[in-house]
């Protein structure tokens, strides 16, 4: 089952009023993908109303001449199988969506109509408004988004990126609504025109049939005038060379060395910055990484990343720092600078370049998770700067190297071309920039330290990388041999497990290996688990320079914690993977921590527990939700304590003590035959010889049915949230099956009548959650503007009206039946995907490997009285356990204490049944 999605073969036109069109045939298909890219992002906001043309995204979708209502179109989509969503950026809006494969028919006229023909309702205004301005003050303590503000503040301010693009009710109160109105209309007669629209499609539909239909659906725009692209340089004289101390909210040291580019990103045949990153960003033994740990001044580095459009291209080079390295500052730019000139001087070296291209190439030609609603967004907006036949090559075309290009590129990397961000708790900062208030400052960089990057020292420590000993050149299919397409057991003992599989669904060179460890002395106390924590940390980063080179050749690992001790997981190409795997598996049964290495995870973990608690509310409760249900899942706040407490010699003990009292589970599934699978086994033998334990249960909490427990959860937030978890009372076929058809029947209305109608919070929805596979569903809301008891009673008044007339509900049963049957049924789009279903299904002791198929029949053999009994029992409250959690921001609470509510979490999870 593979479908193709290289565009080599795909079809152009250009319709009389200038709208690009490309079209992707993908026969092999079931779904059909659309994305409309425009040239109207928040650069072509007016200059006395920012946010514009991100109000105008949004009302698109609050009613068009067919599709009236607000949020129709979402409806009309989601009964054709999809969904829809937008974004607007900086040179562009994209609307894109995706169907049942032939749907497309019926859902691209109303599309069109969407974005052709919008209302504009002055009472949809206002309610969009009050949404966009939830969700701005959703986004007020986000540091990424802090940061963003003061890089428009610190660009110049003759662009238009340093436009407020979000908008919020202060920036749209300045106006009357009428006047936004009137502005709405304009900017969308202005900039949704032909000429300012390009749209691909990829669909399992002929391109014949297509072609007519999107002449139908978009012949009748405008063609219109194209919008102007000639901006001012990003940034004068006066904002390069330049520091900015930024001090954030969550805890965090951070150093980003940013150079001003044109736009190289769009040199596709050289790529050029592709290569730079890939050097700049070597994690491996000789890198600029490595010296800089070596030293204790960086805990991580990326490099590539920051804001790009048509014409100009910000690479940064972003430090994770320790507070040594803070102190440092100058010698790590140092350091850059001579890790920049190794590159200069290798510039002659072509093998390196090749290398890199043919990582490129085989990450492409075996992709393993194509996201296609985003590839067709991508090549919507590929059309505006790339022709017919460059666009069709996108995907295919193989790097060429050239000297004087890549010459060219590193010309930019210069002292006097940067600009220096500081971001730390400490540093000297005098103004806070507008809406977010984030404390910054800015000052000229010392000519004396520009005069010295200009002609850094070299170090002997720091070497470009050597030829990747793990690219290899065999990347053939083995032969696949019928009875090992399901799990096999080549071993199987009370305390150990070895299970074995090939894939006949994807043409992949690729496998996964599973090897997972349950133990009591990484899992039955809090203690325990931040002994475990502290020394994944360690052990991981011991790991990173070590086995980089496997990373970027397509050989992935990761070693991670999980309720009952850890699990080792190696992916990717399965040409030399077992060996990876053996070389893993041995320095995580041997490593021994130096001290000073536990001493500075130890203050890493401490860092990382205490900036979770700065995260959002509504994560913050789901978090809290996971910790409450699942028994041997810690919380946070909880682990701080523990994690100061921990010594060194508690960590080394319970490493000892893992790996003598344990159960090991082990899975291979992929590009192998049986001989080798039993290779690896025996090659691993000791390690099953030396299990000795049965597996670790997984509980979960039982819930009482008939009253609700409600816990609080302290968040450092404006915001108030509320998440009500409704459990089922057991994880039968059934029960899995109405908790997902009633969660899918009730979440476009919930989200139209608590967020739309009601405005109660930018965030707000309904899912369904599971905890170890034991079925439920959630809803949440988080607000600005309402407090906790407000929310809970629209939440709660919502369901009982709902749940009391869910015969209305009727016409929709097919529609939501059918979207729930494709799901489950295409369960595996993904190799990767379906390893980790097996592997669930493995850990649930599903020996069967089809329970979505299970839950598909149930789902297909419900009747729709079925449905009523259910929701009549949730009506009632006799049949589902209730949680409430909420966090109440700067808002009043859920008023008197509520009588069932946990305060103590540690006494909750002794005194609670549990399945």
């Amino acid at each position: 089952m593979t479908t193709s999605f290289d565009f080599e073969n795909a079809q152009y036109l250009t319709l009389p009023n200038g709208l690009r069109v490309l079209v992707h045939s993908n026969p092999q298909s079931t779904s059909s993908f659309v994305s409309l890219s425009v040239r109207a992002g928040h650069f072509y906001d007016p200059k006395d109303c920012h946010g514009l043309a991100h109000l105008l995204e949004h009302m698109l979708f609050m009613g068009s001449r067919h599709l009236s209502k607000p949020n129709e179109i979402n409806a009309f989509i989601e009964k054709h199988g999809g969904s829809i969503n937008a974004w607007t950026g900086t040179e562009y809006a994209n609307y894109h969506y995706q169907c049942h494969g032939d749907a497309i028919i019926r859902t691209l006229p109303a599309f069109a109509d969407m974005i052709r023909q919008p209302l504009l309702n002055k009472e949809a205004i206002a309610n969009e408004i009050q949404s966009i301005d939830a969700e701005f003050k959703f986004k007020l303590k986000d540091d990424l988004r802090r940061l963003y503000q003061i890089h428009k503040e610190t660009c110049n301010p003759e662009h238009p990126f340093s436009k407020f693009s979000v908008g919020n009710a202060s920036t749209f109160g300045e106006h009357t609504t009428s006047a936004i109105r009137d502005k709405l209309k304009l900017l969308h007669s202005t900039y949704y025109c032909g000429v300012n629209m390009a749209l691909c499609i990829s669909t399992p539909v002929p391109f014949d049939q297509i072609q007519t239909l999107v002449a139908q659906c978009f012949g009748s725009f405008d063609k219109g005038q194209q919008a102007n692209t000639d901006w001012p340089s990003l940034y004068t004289p006066d904002n390069l060379g330049v520091q900015i101390n930024i001090q954030p909210l969550q805890s965090a040291r951070r150093m980003i060395v940013t150079f001003a580019l044109p736009g190289l990103h769009n040199d596709y045949k050289v790529q050029p910055l592709n290569y730079i990153s890939h050097l700049l960003g070597d994690e491996g033994e000789g890198s600029l990484l490595a010296y800089l740990k070596s030293k204790n001044w960086a805990l991580n580095l990326i490099a590539g990343s920051g804001i790009e459009g048509d014409d100009f291209k910000d690479f940064n080079v972003s430090f994770q720092l320790t507070q040594s390295g803070l102190d440092h500052k100058e010698e790590i730019l140092i350091a850059l600078f001579s890790y920049i000139e190794l590159i200069k001087d290798a510039v002659n070296d072509v093998w390196r370049f090749n290398e890199k291209a043919k990582l490129n190439t085989l990450a492409i030609k075996y992709e393993d998770s194509v996201k296609p609603l985003s590839l067709v967004s991508d090549f919507a907006q590929h059309m505006f700067m790339y022709s017919p036949e460059e666009v069709a090559t996108l995907r295919t075309i193989v790097a060429t190297y050239d000297k004087q290009v890549l010459e060219k590129a590193l010309s930019y990397f210069t002292p006097q071309n940067l600009r220096l961000k500081i971001i730390a708790d400490q540093v000297p900062t005098n103004k806070a920039c507008a809406f977010y208030q984030a404390r910054y400052s800015v000052e000229a960089l010392d000519s004396a330290l520009l005069d010295k990057l200009l002609s850094p020292p070299s170090c002997s420590y720091l070497a470009l990388p050597p030829n990747n000993p793990y690219l290899g050149d065999n990347y053939a299919r083995v032969p696949i041999e019928d009875k090992y397409c399901l799990p096999s057991a080549i071993h199987s003992s009370e305390f150990s497990r070895f299970w074995f599989a090939q894939d006949n669904t994807f043409e992949s060179p690729k496998g996964d290996i599973y090897l997972s460890f349950d133990s009591n002395a990484f899992s039955a106390t809090r203690a325990d688990v931040a002994a475990k924590r502290i020394w994944l940390s360690a052990i991981n980063d011991h790991l990173q320079s070590k086995y980089y080179r496997a990373e970027i050749a397509g050989l992935h690992y990761r070693l991670y914690g999980h309720q009952a001790g850890f699990t080792l997981h190696t992916r990717g190409f399965t040409d030399q993977q077992t060996l990876l795997a053996k070389q893993l598996l041995e320095v995580v049964q041997h490593y021994h921590v130096p001290k000073d290495v536990f001493e500075h995870h130890k203050q890493l973990q401490l860092q990382s527990l205490h900036n979770t608690l700065m995260n959002k509310p509504t994560n913050r409760l789901f978090s809290r939700l996971s910790v409450l249900i699942q028994r041997s899942t810690q919380a946070p706040i909880e682990l701080i304590d523990a994690v100061e407490e921990v010594s060194y010699e508690d960590m080394l003990k319970a490493q000892e003590n893992a790996f003598q009292e344990y159960f090991v589970e082990s899975f291979m599934h992929g590009n192998w035959t049986f001989d080798q699978a039993e290779s690896f086994y025996n090659d691993t033998l000791p390690i099953y010889q030396g299990a000795n334990i049965p597996t670790l249960h997984r509980s979960v909490a039982k819930l009482p049915i008939g009253k609700s427990l409600y816990h609080e959860v302290i968040c450092e937030h404006d915001d108030a949230a509320v998440v009500l978890y409704l459990q089922a009372p057991s994880n039968s076929l059934k029960d899995t099956a109405l908790c997902m058809v009633l969660e899918q029947m009730l979440a476009a209305p919930f989200f139209n009548a608590l967020r739309t109608e009601q405005q109660l919070g930018y965030i707000a929805g309904t899912g369904y959650v599971p905890h170890n596979q034991h079925p439920g569903m959630a809803f949440y809301v988080q607000s600005p503007t309402h407090g906790p008891k407000d929310i809970l009673d629209a939440m709660t008044s919502f369901l009982l009206d709902q749940l009391n007339e869910i015969s209305f509900y009727r016409y929709y049963w097919s529609t939501i039946q059918h979207n729930l049957l494709k799901q489950l049924k295409e369960q595996d789009l993904s190799f990767s995907m379906k390893s980790q279903r097996l592997w669930v299904s493995l850990g649930t002791q599903d020996f069967t490997f089809d329970r979505n198929t299970q839950v598909a029949h149930c789902i297909e053999t419900l009747s729709f009285e079925d449905i009523q009994d259910y929701a009549n029992a949730l009506a009632d409250r006799s049949h589902c356990g209730e949680l409430v959690l909420y966090a109440k921001g700067k808002h009043q609470g859920l008023g008197d204490a509520p009588e069932n509510l946990i305060t103590n979490i540690s006494a909750f999870k002794e005194n609670t049944p549990y399945y």
